[in-house]
């Protein structure tokens, strides 16, 4: 096992604790871009992390990632408000389960996969750890199921990049056991988080939203009514300026029901309703235009446009973060 300390992490924008909870050690599974973000968030916070990975070649490249997290955060937020933690490396699964606290699987969003490494972890649930899957939209409850844990199972789904996004979405199971939810939530409000309570639907709340916006996006592309490039356009330049500080069921209030009444009337008749993936989305991936991480999906990339527009992003969100904060509406 190796430790990796850190003296740095977030300021006061969005975490305003001064100490961790006494001794909790934070078990995490799967060093992916999820995984590293979240250890980085944890252990900034304090707390002591086990960040597990299946592959401890990986560990030197793991290291470099907790690293830049760390000088990102650093530069734009400055030290933290409490003495740092550290993160213990291991590709052994039993150190989470002899120590772990709480257990965040961030492994692939597949619900097998999901659910036999759950199961492994059946020895930290005796000792009356908590369970978080950091799925996206799969089902808490079947996922309890299939792993025999579903009391102690509770939905944390974090946004990319889990370190900046303010807001964590906290899904119950059917079985999951009667204030768990809250006890998670709480966790996370340690760590300067906003958590959401939500019931077990497919997509929870935000990717429920996000996904009937990427339908119609493909539909427009689709159907030739404008390129992807218009699209992105549109959006960017439209909507999106004026959603952290106005929802949707804000910016409906605004506007006026009746007049979100008259053009829903006439215009949800002809926007897309396909209940499956899009033709135009299947057709792209079986040609290989897969995405940024191949160099092409709706939009060409170079590896360094690919970067670049990372970087953009996650400068954008930090300086969303102080606007929110500054308007009130981030505590």
């Amino acid at each position: 096992m190796e430790t990796l300390s850190a003296p740095v992490g977030i300021k006061d924008v969005f975490m305003h604790r001064e100490s961790p909870s006494s001794g909790t050690v934070i078990g995490i599974c799967g060093s992916g871009q999820m995984g590293a973000s979240a250890a980085s968030l944890f252990r900034r916070a304090g707390f002591s992390v086990l960040l597990w990975s299946r592959s401890p070649e990986k560990f030197p490249a793991i290291r470099e990632q907790l690293q830049r997290m760390s000088d990102f955060l650093t530069e734009h937020f400055g030290e933290p408000s409490c003495a740092a933690g550290d993160v213990r490396l291991s590709s052994d699964l039993s150190a989470i389960n002899l120590s772990a606290e709480y257990v965040l699987e961030c492994i692939a969003e597949n619900l097998d996969a999901k659910s036999q490494l759950l199961k492994q972890l059946a020895p930290a649930a005796s000792r009356g750890a908590v369970l978080m899957s950091c799925t996206s939209g799969l089902s808490i409850t079947e996922m309890g199921r299939r792993s025999g844990l579903g009391r102690q199972l509770v939905g944390a789904h974090f946004w990319n990049p889990s370190h900046l996004m303010p807001l964590v979405e906290v899904i119950a199971g059917e079985e999951t056991a009667a204030g768990l939810t809250e006890q998670v939530a709480e966790l996370l409000r340690e760590v300067g988080k906003i958590p959401v309570i939500c019931r077990d639907v497919p997509g929870f709340v935000g990717n429920r939203l996000l996904h009937a916006l990427f339908r119609e996006a493909i539909h427009l592309v689709q159907e030739g009514i404008c390129s992807a490039e218009d699209v992105d356009t549109v959006t960017r330049l439209t909507f999106a300026l004026r959603l952290p500080a106005l929802g949707p069921c804000a910016n409906m209030d605004l506007v006026g029901l009746p007049l979100v009444a008259d053009i829903q009337g006439y215009l949800l008749a002809d926007l897309a309703a396909d209940s499956n993936t899009m033709p135009l989305l299947r057709e792209m991936i079986a040609r290989g235009d897969q995405g940024m991480s191949v160099g092409q999906g709706f939009h060409a990339w170079t590896p360094a446009q690919a970067e670049a527009q990372i970087a953009q992003r996650d400068r954008q969100i930090v300086q969303q973060l102080a606007y929110l904060r500054d308007i009130g509406r981030l505590p």
